[in-house]
């Protein structure tokens, strides 16, 4: 329970970014945002994981090279894809195809890789909750679906899958969550550089611009993924996917409080379906994660 709450809570997390990119200021491209939150969230990570007590611990078992530069490129990739998918088809229908793909897609790979069966409950919950994101995404909006926008937002989720699965192979090996994610987002950064260093990047040297990516880079990045890759140490890849979707409920949420949207009632309708598929998962039965094999005996 502890570490889907944990995983539930990085979702939370991610929610934020949304509503702290729209108080931010005016003409900042959503790719050098993106750029300058992997950036920032990046240094973040690798300074928790040298000050923290206990985070250079060997590992157990050697992680294979291919892990680092698979969940790093996953990172990197997420950015490029959603951002482009939005762009090119839509919030609404880009957000449906990213967060919508990624717990079923997650769900396949952790069958084919780390051979997880996904539970029956899974399938249930997650059934649910994608309903629920796709009703949020949709309502009281005009949904215009680009062939193009599609792929990459299948690309987004396809993305974060890679991610998530490779974050639970290096975990499995007795790395700090803290060292693990730090080095997965360093690598995930290199990347993203040339956009900062050559992209419109001069919102950074504004007020406005510093507290956006300090937010972004400590809440809805370091703060987030640290809680996401606790929680992932003993929670299957594919239930943090579906777990993780409490970030358009949050979004939606915040929206209505902070940015003063006003949703329409089916949206609502939308926000409880999540609730539900998310309260599926937290309640399903310990000993399924327990027997797990792909997770360690320790923390």
């Amino acid at each position: 329970m502890r570490a889907r709450l944990l995983v539930i809570f990085s979702g939370i997390c991610f929610g934020t970014t949304g509503t702290a990119q729209a108080l931010g200021p005016k003409g900042a491209s959503s790719l050098t945002i993106g750029a300058a939150r992997l950036l920032v969230g990046s240094l973040l990570l690798i300074l928790v994981a040298a000050i923290k007590p206990g985070s250079a611990a060997i590992a157990r078992k050697k992680v294979r090279t291919r892990n680092w530069i698979v969940a790093g490129l996953g990172v990197t990739f997420m950015q490029i894809t959603f951002f482009a998918a939005v762009r090119s088809t839509g919030v609404a229908v880009g957000t449906v195809v990213a967060l919508g793909s990624a717990p079923a897609l997650t769900g396949l790979l952790s069958w084919v890789f780390l051979k997880t069966h996904p539970s029956r409950t899974w399938f249930v919950a997650t059934t649910i909750a994608v309903i629920g994101v796709s009703v949020i995404a949709t309502s009281g909006r005009s949904a215009h679906v680009n062939p193009v926008g599609v792929f990459l937002a299948l690309g987004a989720g396809l993305s974060y899958s890679l991610f998530a699965v490779s974050s639970k192979e290096i975990l499995h090996s007795g790395i700090s969550t803290e060292k693990a994610i730090a080095g997965i987002f360093a690598i995930g950064a290199v990347p993203l550089l040339p956009i900062l260093i050559f992209g419109n990047a001069h919102w950074l040297l504004t007020s406005r611009g510093i507290f956006l990516a300090l937010w972004l880079g400590l809440v809805p990045t370091a703060i987030a993924y640290l809680a996401y890759g606790a929680g992932l140490r003993h929670v299957r890849a594919n239930e943090a996917a579906t777990l993780t979707l409490a970030e358009p409920l949050t979004a939606t949420v915040l929206g209505t409080l902070i940015l003063h949207e006003h949703p329409a009632v089916i949206a609502w309708f939308g926000v409880g379906m999540i609730f539900i598929g998310l309260l599926l998962i937290t309640q399903e039965n310990a000993r399924q994660s327990t027997t797990d094999r792909s997770l360690p005996t320790a923390i």
